[in-house]
């Protein structure tokens, strides 16, 4: 799981521990802690060493970062492993594979109940940085946050 600390990463650690897997997540070092307490069984530091140097044989491997670590990312995978990612372009890319492994969430509601279910249970811990009333929504969204996301008050 690259990029386990970041926003989407943070929510693909959990919903990939809660369906089972063992999962092993890339974070900078002062973020290893966090992965693992969002459930990753391993963290690699990606500026201490390179993940596919530490892992050859991944079943699947789940791209938040894209550039070079997408196309390093082929390593590490197993003879008919998986890759997904989320930051390239399936569109524009001029390799197959990467054409092949892009994905774009589509809403679906049956999901998102699911979701929201695994959150009221707390399977499932969003990670909320910043809360603006609905009035500062531009605020909200020119904000950065240091982790999760930016939320909404609609009161």
């Amino acid at each position: 799981m690259h990029g386990g600390s970041g926003a989407v990463g943070a929510f693909a650690v959990q919903f990939a521990k809660w369906r089972g897997a063992h999962v092993i997540a890339t974070a900078s070092a002062h973020n290893l802690e966090r992965v693992r307490a969002l459930g990753a069984d391993e963290g690699i530091d990606y500026r201490a060493s390179k993940f596919e140097d530490v892992l050859r044989h991944a079943d699947a491997v789940f791209d938040t970062v894209g550039g070079e670590t997408l196309a390093r990312s082929w390593g590490a995978l197993k003879p008919g492993g998986k890759l997904v990612t989320i930051a390239a372009s399936g569109e524009v890319a001029t390799d197959e594979r990467t054409k092949q492994a892009f994905f774009i969430v589509e809403a679906n509601r049956a999901q998102l109940v699911e979701v929201a279910r695994l959150i009221d249970s707390d399977v499932l811990r969003p990670e909320v940085d910043g809360t603006f009333p609905l009035a500062e929504a531009r605020a909200a969204y020119e904000y950065k946050p240091r982790h999760g996301k930016a939320v909404l008050r609609v009161v």
